[in-house]
């Protein structure tokens, strides 16, 4: 399966389960997420998982949950954080960036000793992607007191990232414009603080992407991977959306790479 398009991710999202719901702050209704714990005792796996959605209060973690649980049904165990985005009350800088990061924070401090420190991993999709790609950077932006996520991940996964945020919000297609909106929110910061930078990754990063990507061109993935000397992966026959659905070519592929680094292999 190739080229499946939002409404199809969606929907193969909707029966999906998760273990419980947890609130990582107490500044906005959407600092909370949704856990899945693996069959068996720990200390396991661990995957957190970054959603996209152009950064946008439009989009949710919904469409990332049956990713998240086919995660879980591979022995991981899956942390999915929602966080304020723009078009909500302190949505865009620094509060979208502050999220993850606190995000990042509780997953370690509640669920640490329960994580098996040689696999843990963080992923995200998209803007989800370049909020990954951020976080494992300096966070340069953010008061020293709320920087650094507590511990270094084994691996990054960026699934289409977005990973120039000047370039990309130049264009005007709606997930661009929302770009637009996201630098907008930050007129005291310099722009190019807000986009992960590639000589300054601590964990190892690992890019998914495709040419026949419509939303994300493969030249933010193939500029950054140039700069970072990064893994680069190209699924040549994906959509966008492919990358986090279980069923298709990409999705199972992502799958499959993370079930060979949590096994060594």
């Amino acid at each position: 399966m190739n080229q499946i398009d939002f409404v199809e991710l969606l929907n193969h999202s909707q029966l999906a389960s998760h273990t419980e719901i947890a609130v990582y702050g107490t500044d906005s209704s959407s600092q909370f997420g949704q856990i899945w714990r693996p069959a068996g005792d720990g200390p396991y796996p661990a995957v957190m998982f970054l959603h996209g959605g152009c950064w946008s209060s439009a989009f949710d973690l919904r469409h990332a949950r049956g990713f998240c649980q086919a995660l879980a049904e591979c022995g991981f165990l899956v942390w999915l954080p929602e966080y304020r985005r723009v078009g909500e009350s302190g949505g865009g800088w620094p509060g979208t960036f502050f999220d993850v990061n606190e995000a990042a924070r509780w997953f370690w401090a509640t669920w640490g000793s329960q994580i098996d420190p040689d696999r843990c991993f963080l992923a995200g999709h998209s803007a989800g992607a370049h909020l990954a790609l951020w976080l494992n950077g300096p966070q340069l932006g953010l008061a020293s007191s709320v920087r650094d996520a507590a511990k270094p991940w084994r691996r990054v996964l960026a699934l289409a990232p977005i990973t120039d945020l000047e370039r990309y919000s130049r264009g005007q297609a709606s997930c661009q414009l929302m770009a637009s909106a996201l630098l907008a929110s930050a007129e005291s910061v310099r722009p190019d603080l807000l986009s992960p930078r590639p000589d300054q990754m601590v964990a190892g990063v690992t890019v998914f992407y495709s040419r026949l990507d419509a939303i994300v061109p493969p030249e933010q993935c193939l500029v950054f991977a140039a700069a970072s000397g990064c893994e680069l992966i190209e699924m040549p026959e994906a959509g966008h959306f492919d990358f986090v659905h279980s069923e298709t070519t990409a999705g199972l592929a992502v799958i499959n790479f993370l079930k060979g680094l949590s096994d060594g292999s």
